[in-house]
């Protein structure tokens, strides 16, 4: 679900769209990689984390949650198993360290790219409530600042806020209540921080039927709001270095491109929805993760009342030549 903000040139020169239309002939979409040996579905991944040196991280809720390829598709590492209740969201920071959030645990966790675990925030099996210091309620995803300050957007399990910690884990602040006013949330689902140290907050917004993007200054003041720009259900996105925002709308089965608040391109019908979106900075490729496109079980299956199986699919984007 980011994040961290790496030196990247766009090879992508995006013409100015209506919201609706679609560019999917400029863009070829394929399945990257393959699961773990002995597995035939991707078994519910989540989220996508890239260092641009030539590693893509899988985060799964399903065992092994933790999946590292290189570019060419190849499983080179896996651990975790266990680990996890709920898997949601992994980020890389500017040292490589990756942020893993388990929105069932109400966790936050910082590792070794090889699992070694440095940081653990939260206490498992227990929500916290809008007040909480150390406690969450449905931790979704993880933004880094280069200062190594971090945010946490805790809002799946009834909270809705974005809560501020210091390098170590110290609290700082935390900002946000039930709404759908400027610095109110409804589910703020996703987090990514643009050149200028903007933090930009995905609120998901099911009930309240208004999907947007909020921004802020690190200390949770309100700058402005992206609305009415056709979103759906925004879950997650990344941000350029030019400050463009790609943004995965999992009702909208597309990936939004945005800048400065304006749609750029839509790569549309997707027949995935795509959760969670990286960038690598290095290529121009986005990778999304989509755990909700079901696997359909057969009609025996269906009239049994079981109609889908646990599948999911792992993509990457590539802007045709």
């Amino acid at each position: 679900m980011k994040k961290y903000l790496y030196s990247f040139l766009l090879a992508f020169a995006f013409d100015a769209t209506v919201l609706g239309q679609t560019s999917n002939s400029n863009y070829e979409v394929t399945i990257f990689g393959a699961p773990p040996a002995g597995q035939t579905v991707w078994n519910l991944p989540r989220s996508v984390a890239v260092d641009g040196k030539g590693t893509i991280i899988l985060l799964r809720a399903s065992d092994p949650p933790v999946l590292i390829y290189n570019r060419d598709g190849k499983l080179q590492k896996s651990w975790g198993n266990g680990l996890f209740k709920e898997a949601h969201s992994v980020d890389l920071d500017r040292e490589g360290f990756l942020w893993i959030t388990d929105r069932a645990d109400n966790m936050v966790y910082k590792f070794t790219i090889d699992g070694k675990q440095l940081m653990a925030l939260g206490k498992k099996g227990v929500a916290g409530d809008n007040n909480s210091m150390d406690l969450f309620n449905g931790a979704s995803d993880i933004a880094i600042a280069s200062n190594g300050d971090f945010f946490v957007s805790d809002g799946q399990g009834g909270n809705s806020r974005v809560v501020k910690f210091s390098k170590d884990g110290k609290f700082i602040k935390a900002w946000g209540t039930k709404g759908s006013e400027h610095g109110q949330f409804d589910v703020p689902h996703a987090l990514a921080l643009d050149s200028k140290g903007r933090l930009l907050v995905v609120d998901e917004q099911p009930k309240a039927k208004k999907p947007r993007i909020q921004i802020f200054d690190q200390n949770g003041m309100f700058i402005e709001e992206w609305a009415n720009i056709g979103l759906k259900q925004p879950t997650g996105l990344a941000i350029a270095a030019d400050d463009t925002v790609y943004l995965g709308d999992m009702d909208g089965n597309s990936i939004v491109i945005v800048k400065n608040g304006k749609v750029q391109d839509v790569i549309g019908t997707l027949q995935s929805r795509p959760h969670n979106v990286a960038l690598d900075p290095a290529t121009g490729i986005i990778y999304f993760a989509d755990p909700i496109t079901p696997l359909y079980a057969g009609t025996e299956a269906i009239a049994a009342g079981v109609n889908r199986a646990p599948g999911g699919f792992f993509k990457q984007i590539i802007r045709k030549k």
